[in-house]
């Protein structure tokens, strides 16, 4: 792991999310912790953390933006999902067309909403990735109880749904980020305790039963994380750019695309069986 910069804008001063643009590359899209007025602005950065962009998100009053997603039809995922005290009833995530960095605009509009409900008690929830036709999200809990993944349809067209409980991990550290490869066969989630992998070659039901791996790194503001070439890339609330490097974080083959998690937009090819595709059962 190593320190790529540090975010410079004096107002990115809580950065919760990040996602690595496919269409621009070397772009990054990230945002502060939290919602409405300046909490409400979208920026594009380099890697080191220069501002390239500053915009204003428009069409919903946000209440506490927690990640960012992408996918590579040039659209961004916007995570309302924080829930601290828990009296949160519904959570939502919006869609906008990823803008140009380099066009000097003020404003990115919201495109599409989806409300989505809890199917029991409320939890407090950071972390927001797409993969093929679902939204997922992760449950950020304490006291040493196991991380959950939820996911719910893009193309549901409901006013409000209900998210669905897919996989319970193993993983008991607060979890404050998540982000899958764009060829779904990598998915990734940064927490209190460090960084961590899983194999899932695009069933992300499977981080119940795969093992990951871990690279400690003890930082109590580690908020968004999204995979490029080299690895996988985290940010932090006190501004901090890290790169965790280790080979069983790098993609290599393909470039990917997230957010404090990362988006894999519908349409994407899953990996053929015998390329890094879906592994044999164990035997009983």
């Amino acid at each position: 792991m190593r320190l790529l910069g540090q975010l410079g804008h004096p107002r990115l001063s809580e950065s919760s999310g990040v996602a690595a643009s496919p269409q621009f590359p070397g772009v990054l899209w990230t945002h502060n912790d939290g919602g409405g007025g300046r909490k409400q602005m979208l920026y594009a950065v380099t890697r080191e953390g220069r501002t390239l962009a500053e915009l204003l998100v428009t069409g919903a009053a946000l209440v506490d933006w927690e990640d960012i997603a992408i996918d590579d039809q040039r659209h961004l995922y916007v995570g309302d999902l924080g829930n601290n005290d828990l009296k949160r009833r519904e959570l939502a995530v919006y869609q906008l067309d990823e803008p140009d960095p380099n066009a000097h605009v003020l404003f990115v509009q919201i495109k599409r909403s989806w409300r989505l409900r809890f199917p029991g008690e409320p939890f407090d929830c950071e972390s927001l990735f797409v993969w093929e036709h679902h939204g997922y999200v992760v449950s950020k809990v304490f006291k040493d109880a196991p991380a959950q993944v939820f996911r719910f349809p893009l193309t549901n067209e409901l006013a409000a749904q209900t998210l669905e409980l897919i996989a319970t991990t193993k993983l008991d550290s607060p979890v404050t980020g998540a982000t899958i490869s764009s060829d779904g066969r990598l998915l990734a989630m940064v927490a209190k305790s460090g960084a961590f992998v899983y194999k899932v070659n695009g069933d992300v039901s499977r981080v119940a039963r795969s093992k990951a791996h871990q690279t400690k790194f003890r930082h109590e503001h580690i908020e968004g994380c999204t995979f490029v070439p080299e690895g996988l890339l985290a940010t932090a609330e006190s501004r901090e750019i890290y790169l965790f490097t280790e080979p069983a974080f790098r993609t290599n083959r393909v470039s990917t695309a997230n957010g404090k998690g990362q988006a894999q937009t519908p349409g994407r090819k899953r990996p053929r069986p015998g390329q890094d595709g879906p592994e044999p059962e164990p035997r009983p």
